[in-house]
């Protein structure tokens, strides 16, 4: 085997300068279906809410004179919550005081099953319990996802 004979110095060099690297373009594809984000009612949405479930005729009204908000745009009629009237919610309180122990701290299944120990109704039922004395606040929530007697201290 044989090497070639080639003389370095009579080759004609290649420069780099003379070379153009082709640039790559960055596509970006979209995302299908485009991600919707809901935005939190407005005070003035919640108030236009909060007055319809009061009177539906005001809903009619707003729609005659085609009244807007501020921002100029239609009023959007959206879910009222409901709170616990004062009685009802002196009711519950009272209920949770009664199930519920002062220093101790329960998760959601045992004040769940307190519940339907206490007054023999189902899951759902009692569910729906547990969610009423949260919005009685009645009981509160530790950080560890445990709630106790409002007013007491948990253990």
């Amino acid at each position: 085997m044989s090497l070639l004979s080639v003389d370095i110095t009579k080759v004609k060099r290649l420069s780099l300068k003379e070379v153009k690297l082709l640039t790559a373009e960055v596509r970006v594809k979209p995302i299908t279906p485009p991600i919707q984000v809901e935005k939190p009612p407005s005070d003035e949405d919640i108030i236009y809410s909060q007055l319809i479930e009061i009177n539906p005729l005001i809903e009619t009204l707003f729609k005659k004179f085609d009244l807007v908000s501020i921002t100029g745009e239609a009023f959007k009629k959206g879910e009222v919550k409901k709170k616990p009237k004062k009685l009802e919610k002196d009711k519950i309180v009272a209920f949770t005081q009664r199930i519920v122990k002062g220093e101790d701290s329960y998760t959601k299944a045992e004040i769940i099953e307190k519940i339907k120990t206490a007054t023999n109704v189902n899951q759902e039922r009692a569910e729906k319990g547990f969610n009423l004395m949260l919005q009685a606040e009645s009981i509160e929530t530790l950080p560890n996802g445990r709630y106790y007697l409002t007013g007491s201290t948990p253990f």
